[in-house]
């Protein structure tokens, strides 16, 4: 420990301060790492772990940290982020021991913070940077490991000689390993054994490990056969047989939470987490129950076409499936057999799991991760050896693995529940526990699949696993972490098997399958894949049309969602339509001031905002979000939206307005900042809505400040090529122009407006708007550097460019055709000298 202190706490180094601590599996390196950052937390401001047993678990790691720290949920945000953390900060990465795993790659940049390698591979000393750089942990001295077994076994002093004779005899045989030890102490306390039996005991289940492993005949990595961990697996399985010997129900419940831990991640597994799996199936049910009675009410108010035989039958399929489905397996603690409902079932769980908890803390199981928080962890030499005992067939291990899963799932609410911040902190700090429990899953498929190939042309019939409702119900849940974390990509995966598997089942017309189809296309749009995602739209609005009715709820939401997509790629004419349309059905089914009808009032002031109809945006983004005050509150998140769109509709309405404009973007920007952390996409937005508006009144250098830093974290987090993205830096140019940066903001522009770039947001016939507006600027740019054939040029193509937009030959109708005519007109007077030079810096197109 002091010499972990002493490197560490170097100040006259002035670069990045490294340690490398390495040994032998059970020589107790993560829990030197652990204790010098419990004893010496007060000398840092945070403390961060990344699991390091291979780049996945890294990556994964650092979403956490990204997390923390408010930015956005990937590997490069994290990293950025500790990078410019001022007060000190300590990283441990742990189990760096695969060769495969590249520890340059996991450091973050800069000289900032202290760092933590523990690994059992002596290559990765050489990263070490500070004092004597690495500590190799051999085995203990015999009196070092007397002592830690002794105290760990709670021998009351003076420690008889023939104690301390057993107790050297022990330590020799375990290899003096600290991590046996401890087993071998807690066994001993326990009553397990005795002092001078122990031995007998621990031989007894080395061979017993050993002919198990013969007999398997599976092949086990190095790290697993050397004595070393032989010795601690060892001494764990006495530990662990006598927790399944007892019929006691906190040691049973105790059994089954350990083998679900062992296909969590081996860290912050959390109490609270485990109480959500038995009470969130409560809380959904009683929300279908009023959501049913909200339906029934709502169908009063519109026509409703008959059912089909066809959808009878497929409902009908469904329920008797959904009755001949055995329930998922859950550990016996989460159950609700009894049938209690609310509090009292929670009370009756949290004592239950306290009870099993205490037991696997007594007998060194699992650590308390948090001294505050019901915050557990377990050593990952013993969290891999539960689940690979050699006791443990593939199907037991493929149970245990399901549980797990189901645990986790039951413990994710489906949208629209579990709304809140607070919940969706929570959610995200699941994503480890998913990824392992889906990492497990495959290996032990790939398992089962290699021993069905080994039975096939045998007698018996091998029977394939199918997809079920409960694996969807599950890939549904587990989605909406991936989705919540920024992991879009492995969201549209599994959401797109349930989505499958939905229409199979009920048909593309059901409502379930309209829904998870819309969710599938609103991920589409977080990957930028917008003509995929309009696609989806249209089809789901065809279908509810046709089998629904326009009227019905959900083909109004449908074609709310629909009219957004329309607006964003320019197709204004169908949008608007479709919106006046939607706001006239939802005011008849919903009422002017319910939440539904409110953001489909929002929406329509968006299509007006599009054809420069700034009174008219502005009016109805007021009433929006006169209406989401009294029924959300002015904070939420879809209060402070339509709070945004109102300031940049009056923005543009002129000088008088500006005061009132920046006051509502400070606004909406403080609310973001704090909810959903200074690097969110929707906060990066509000950053550059404010800095336009800084930029109408005059204060262009303060604009171009904020803009800039919010353009370069969008595009660090995002990629270049993101829509959001391109629009930020249109508009960042824009005040570069203001501010006479003409080569800075040419150059921009330019690469903004490069057509290829938003082929995959349009149709084939069509101009995206974005693109639109970064010509617009361009042709300023140009015009105020006295470029006047060039902003001609770029003018003469913009006005092609709009035949394209705004659908059913709509373009040239748009108020920026007149403007670009007058435009045209003016450039062709100053390239012939007829307009005086000196109005090209005054004269030049604005901002629409």
């Amino acid at each position: 420990m002091a010499t972990l202190k002493a490197a560490l706490e170097d100040s006259t180094y002035p670069g990045q301060r490294r340690f490398v601590i390495y040994g032998l599996g059970g020589s107790g390196k993560t829990e030197l790492a652990i204790k010098y950052a419990e004893e010496y937390q007060r000398n840092y401001w945070g403390v961060f772990f990344v699991d390091a047993t291979s780049r996945k678990t890294a990556s994964r790691s650092y979403l956490e940290i990204a997390n923390v720290g408010g930015v956005e949920p990937n590997e490069k945000a994290a990293k950025n982020w500790l990078t410019t953390q001022v007060l000190p900060w300590l990283l441990i990465i742990d189990n760096a021991d695969d060769d495969e795993v590249n520890i340059e790659e996991l450091l973050p940049a800069g000289t900032q913070g202290c760092i933590l390698i523990t690994s059992r591979n002596p290559a990765h000393k050489s990263h070490g940077t500070v004092g004597e750089r690495y500590l190799e942990l051999q085995a203990m001295e015999a009196g070092e490991a007397n002592e830690l077994i002794l105290k760990a076994a709670e021998e009351p002093c003076p420690w008889p000689e023939t104690v301390i004779k057993s107790a050297s005899a022990i330590c020799h045989a375990l290899g003096f390993l600290p991590l046996a030890l401890v087993h071998a102490g807690k066994s001993i306390l326990l009553g397990l054994c005795s002092w001078a039996g122990y031995l007998k005991f621990y031989e007894r289940q080395v061979e017993r490990i050993r002919r198990r492993r013969r007999e398997s005949g599976s092949g086990r990595s190095r790290s697993e056969e050397n004595s070393g961990s032989i010795a601690v697996f060892s001494s764990y399985e006495i530990l662990y047989q006598s927790l399944e010997a007892s019929q006691r129900e906190s040691f049973q419940d105790a059994v089954e939470l350990l083998n679900v831990f062992s296909y969590l991640h081996f860290q912050n597994i959390r109490l609270d987490i485990l109480i959500l799996a038995t009470t969130n199936p409560l809380r959904e049910a009683s929300v279908r129950e009023r959501e049913a009675q909200e339906a029934e009410n709502l169908q009063l108010n519109v026509p409703h076409p008959r059912k089909t035989w066809r959808h009878w039958m497929r409902e009908l399929a469904a329920r008797m499936l959904g009755y001949l489905d055995t329930p998922p397996p859950l550990p016996a603690a989460l159950r609700n057999p009894d049938g209690l409902s609310g509090s009292v079932l929670e009370g009756e769980v949290h004592v239950r799991l306290s009870e099993a908890l205490k037991v696997l803390l007594s007998r060194s199981h699992i650590m308390k991760q948090d001294r505050l928080e019901d915050r557990y962890s377990m050593q990952p030499l013993v969290h891999k050896w539960v689940r690979e005992r050699p006791d443990m067939s593939t199907s037991q291990q493929a149970l245990w693995c399901q549980v797990a899963a189901n645990t986790l799932a039951r413990s994710i609410l489906l949208p629209p529940l579990g709304d809140t911040e607070d919940e969706r902190r929570t959610r995200r700090e699941l994503l480890p526990h998913i990824n392992h429990v889906r990492t497990c899953r495959e290996l032990i498929f790939h398992r089962m699949e290699e021993n069905r190939a080994s039975r096939r042309n045998k007698l018996w019939p091998v029977l394939n696993r199918g997809f079920s409702r409960h694996d969807a119900n599950e890939l549904a849940r587990f989605s909406r972490i991936y989705s919540e974390c920024g992991l879009f990509h492995d969201a549209l995966e599994l959401q797109s098997k349930v989505r499958s598997f939905v229409n199979a089942m009920l048909g593309e017309d059901h409502p379930l399958s309209i829904k998870i189809t819309l969710v599938v296309a609103g991920t589409l749009w977080e990957l930028s894949r917008a003509a995929e995602a309009t696609e989806l739209q249209q089809r789901a609005h065809r279908i509810c049309v046709e089998s629904l009715g326009q009227d019905n709820p959900i083909s109004l939401k449908v074609a709310d969602l629909l009219g957004s997509a329309l607006c964003w790629k320019g197709r204004w004419s169908q949008s608007l339509a479709l919106h006046q349309r939607t706001v006239e059905g939802m005011n008849t089914v919903y009422g002017a001031q319910h939440e539904t009808t409110l953001k489909a009032v929002s929406n329509l002031a968006r299509v007006y905002l599009r054809y420069m109809e700034w009174e008219t945006a502005a009016e109805l983004h007021h009433q929006a979000w006169e209406g989401m005050k009294k029924q959300l509150g002015e904070t939420h998140l879809d209060t402070l939206i339509c709070l945004e769109d109102l300031a940049m509709a009056r923005m543009r309405m002129g000088e008088q307005y500006l005061a009132e404009s920046h006051k509502m973007m400070q606004f909406v920007l403080e609310q973001r900042t704090k909810v959903l952390g200074k690097e969110q996409p929707y906060t990066l937005l509000a950053i550059c809505n404010l800095g336009r508006v800084k930029s109408a009144m005059g204060q262009h250098a303060e604009a171009a400040k904020i803009m800039s830093e919010a353009v370069i974290i969008a595009e660090r987090n995002l990629g270049e090529d993101h829509f959001g993205v391109l629009a930020g830096k249109t508009h960042y140019a824009q005040v570069l122009v203001h501010l006479k940066r003409f080569k800075e903001a040419e150059e921009i522009l330019h690469a903004v407006a490069d057509k290829p770039q938003y082929r995959k947001a349009t149709d084939q016939d069509g101009e995206h708007p974005d693109r639109i507006i970064a010509l617009w600027y361009l042709i300023g740019c140009l015009e105020r550097q006295g470029k006047f054939a060039e902003a001609l040029e770029t003018c003469e193509g913009l006005v092609n460019s709009l035949q394209e937009i705004g659908g059913n030959g709509l373009g040239p109708k748009h108020k920026l055709a007149l403007m670009l005519q007058r435009e045209i007109e003016k450039l062709k007077g100053k390239i012939d000298g007829e307009v005086e030079t000196e109005e090209a810096y005054v004269a030049v197109p604005g901002e629409i």
